[in-house]
């Protein structure tokens, strides 16, 4: 006798939903991610990739990591050994020498032009008269700031195709856009190892590609430059570059005055009514020489500037009484 088995509709059912469950939770993308300590500051990197794939997206980061350690080498003036303290010490840069440091020198001066001088990598002197390269910074005297205005202007330099000089007595200081160039040539390298979806986070200069492990914008949220911890937007973005600048990151206050790391280096003084000021790009360096460029600028000015550039950028400023305020290009939260 033959025994026919019947299957419960009911069953089949489940079969199936745990089948495509399965099928499904296989293909979902995970995420690989990690923070440490590089470029002075904590830099977090997400790479979103496939099931079964972390492991090898795990070595492609840590090769990022390795990357932005001999960066970092390379582009602060800090080390004397380092690509940009022997050019602080010479009269020119070749290309030919070091093509990575050469477009970034290159960059931050053509930025500097286009911002009328209010980003300018040739500050160095301006911040070591102010001690923001120590950890104790202080006020200079007027004979320490007159002398470091004489050294400081990007117009003190010779732009060649292949060539950049200056007097050897003028110093660079990349740091208002050596953080966003590593992010991108990170991001560069991982777009050439076949990755699509993934943030880097390089101490507030912050680059998101592709989408998160729940296929969604990446949320980034912009700190609020009087409370820590407190944010006061939060932007969803892909494929984009999101930099601050702000009066809360580097400052000390003498007789009750706040006195930041931007300084404007025209008058030698960090002269703005901005509080903080982000900056949305395709490239996280120019982001970040804009920022910059903007913040020294003032709210007024900035604004403008940024309209007129084209650039999507949101300011957070004091008026003429005190009270807070919100400037924002009209593309900045799309």
């Amino acid at each position: 006798m033959k025994i026919k088995y019947i299957v419960p509709h009911s069953f089949t059912v489940v079969m199936i939903v745990m089948f495509l469950c399965l099928f499904s939770c296989s293909r979902a993308p995970v995420s690989v991610s990690d923070t440490r300590i590089t470029l002075g500051t904590y830099v977090k990197i997400i790479i979103v990739t496939r099931h079964g794939k972390a492991g090898e997206a795990r070595k492609v980061m840590d090769d990022a990591y390795r990357l932005a350690d001999a960066l970092e080498i390379k582009f602060d003036y800090r080390h004397a050994d380092g690509a940009l303290g022997k050019f602080n010490g010479s009269s020119e840069l070749l290309r030919e020498e070091d093509p990575v440091l050469f477009d970034l020198v290159h960059d931050a001066l053509s930025f500097a032009g286009m911002s009328g001088g209010a980003f300018d990598p040739t500050v160095l002197p301006l911040m070591q008269a102010w001690g923001f390269d120590t950890d104790s910074p202080h006020l200079p005297t007027r004979e320490e700031l007159e002398a470091a205005l004489d050294l400081t202007g990007y117009g003190k330099t010779d732009v060649r195709t292949d060539r950049i000089g200056k007097p050897p007595a003028v110093k660079l200081d990349l740091g208002g856009i050596a953080k966003g160039k590593i992010v991108d040539l990170i991001r560069d390298h991982f777009l050439q190892n076949g990755y699509e979806n993934f943030l880097v986070d390089g101490g507030g200069d912050i680059y998101i590609r592709g989408t998160n492990s729940q296929r969604t914008q990446w949320r980034i949220a912009i700190q609020d430059p009087e409370q820590n911890g407190e944010y006061i937007g939060i932007l969803e973005k892909s494929d984009t570059a999101v930099v601050t600048s702000g009066d809360y990151e580097n400052y000390f206050e003498a007789n009750g005055i706040k006195y930041s790391h931007l300084l404007n280096p025209r008058t030698g003084y960090p002269s703005s009514d901005c509080m903080s000021v982000t900056v949305l790009s395709e490239d996280t360096g120019f982001a970040d020489a804009m920022a910059t460029a903007v913040f020294v600028m003032g709210s007024e000015r900035g604004m403008a500037f940024l309209r007129e550039e084209g650039i999507e950028g949101f300011i957070v400023f004091r008026n003429k009484d005190g009270k807070r305020e919100k400037l924002f290009t009209p593309g900045f939260w799309d």
